[in-house]
């Protein structure tokens, strides 16, 4: 009997879109990046029962990052994006990026998965030659499962410039955004506790996103020092994306 070849994976066949705008509908293509490596940075606990000769580990949590390097290309939208967000040192900025793997056919699409990543940038212009950029995407959302169907007519794979995304239904999510301000104007750095296992915080322009499964979220919790506490608000996730606004008042 011959024996079966083995067929491995290519790197590039696994390609990630990015939409700079949360909640935004088309994915572009991440061109000119020399490393996008996955980081799955897990904690783990061990337990060593008496009657058992070895230790039992498990793993409790994952911190996923994507760490990117790229030569800075004239023109390309997300590269001036990135490089913005370093140069003018803006914080809690964040963008949702889909994984596509181009290996696995999946109706007029391909299987990819889509998460809220935060913007963390590290350097700029290391190369003597190439502009460069670099830093991490830090995972500040739940991993959704989907299609990525291609927006373009392209005759291959590798000429793909931009997907759509669409959940799955088992899986499916919607995008809840709130928008917190007082009588000024938007309150940065707002706690938005929804429930044990879900808290965010408003960027500067006062928005904070999150993707949350289908249910009615009550009592969510808002919090700033020098405001008073909000602790009955609520919102309803079925079919559509949420709006959420919230007027803080001075305590």
């Amino acid at each position: 009997m011959s024996q079966k070849e083995l067929v491995f994976y290519n790197r590039d066949n696994i390609v990630n879109f990015m939409s700079i705008l949360v909640g935004g509908t088309t994915f572009n293509r991440m061109k000119g990046f020399t490393s996008q490596e996955n980081s799955s940075n897990t904690e783990t606990d061990e337990t060593k029962y008496v009657d058992e000769p070895t230790t039992r580990k498990r793993v409790t949590s994952f911190a996923k990052e994507i760490g990117y390097e790229a030569d800075r290309i004239v023109g390309d939208a997300i590269h001036n994006f990135l490089a913005e967000v370093e140069e003018l040192e803006k914080t809690n900025v964040n963008v949702e990026i889909v994984t596509v793997d181009f290996n696995k056919k999946k109706g007029n699409g391909y299987y990819a998965t889509k998460r809220i990543y935060s913007v963390i940038p590290d350097s700029s212009g290391g190369d003597e030659n190439k502009y460069t950029i670099s830093g991490t995407f830090g995972a500040n959302g739940d991993i959704i499962i989907g299609t990525a169907t291609p927006l373009d007519n392209a005759n291959s794979i590798k000429n793909i410039s931009a997907v759509s995304f669409t959940e799955d239904g088992d899986n499916a999510v919607q995008l809840v955004t709130f928008n917190v301000s007082d009588s000024e104007g938007q309150v940065q750095g707002a706690e938005i506790v929804i429930d044990t296992n879900n808290t965010i915080y408003t960027d500067a322009n006062g928005i904070a996103y999150i993707n949350l499964a289908k249910a009615t979220y009550s009592n969510i919790q808002i919090s700033k020092e020098g405001y008073e506490t909000q602790s009955n608000v609520s919102v309803t996730v079925d079919t559509a994306p949420v709006y959420k606004e919230i007027t803080l008042v001075e305590a």
